[in-house]
């Protein structure tokens, strides 16, 4: 699932917490979206962020929902990820028994994924984030590769606590 189809998906608080982190945390990344998202519709940024906040929200989630904005929308949610979520990460790398970085970063991924530690890791998500995180970050996971792993692809299909389909 690519990251726009994520940002059509994904539920209004998923969605508002992303860009609330990024616009209080990533400021300059932030900067840079509403730059970079302003001028596909031709409007200059100024434009934008004089909007209310809930404006802007609405704005930046309605042309990250938009397939040109692939690539900024996937650079907003990796770095919401790896920095705002990287105790999350690095569990789930760790249930599954992949080597990573410390920070959940992984240089070589494994061609097929054990069930039963995928299970267990999945699991693990969903008790302690809220759904909509742990269902952006599997859905993120799964682009990792260029097929994903049938045994997550089965996973995002069928749990019924992934929010995102």
């Amino acid at each position: 699932m690519k990251a726009y189809y994520i940002f059509q998906q994904a539920d209004e608080e998923t969605i508002s917490d992303i860009l609330d982190w990024m616009r209080n945390r990533e400021r300059a990344i932030y900067r840079a979206a509403v730059r970079e998202l302003g001028a596909l519709k031709k409007l200059r940024p100024q434009y934008i962020q004089q909007k209310p906040l809930q404006e802007q929200f609405l704005f930046l989630k309605k042309m990250l929902s938009w397939k040109p904005s692939e690539e900024i929308g996937d650079h907003l949610l990796q770095v919401w990820l790896l920095r705002k979520h990287e105790p999350m990460l690095v569990e789930f790398l760790d249930i599954l028994g992949i080597d990573h970085n410390g920070h959940g970063v992984v240089d070589v991924l494994p061609e097929s994924l054990d069930k039963e530690k995928l299970q267990k890791a999945v699991d693990r998500l969903f008790e302690k984030y809220p759904a909509g995180v742990a269902s952006v970050y599997l859905q993120m996971f799964q682009l990792q590769t260029e097929q994903g792993w049938d045994e997550l692809a089965e996973i995002l299909a069928n749990d019924p606590r992934v929010t995102i389909r």
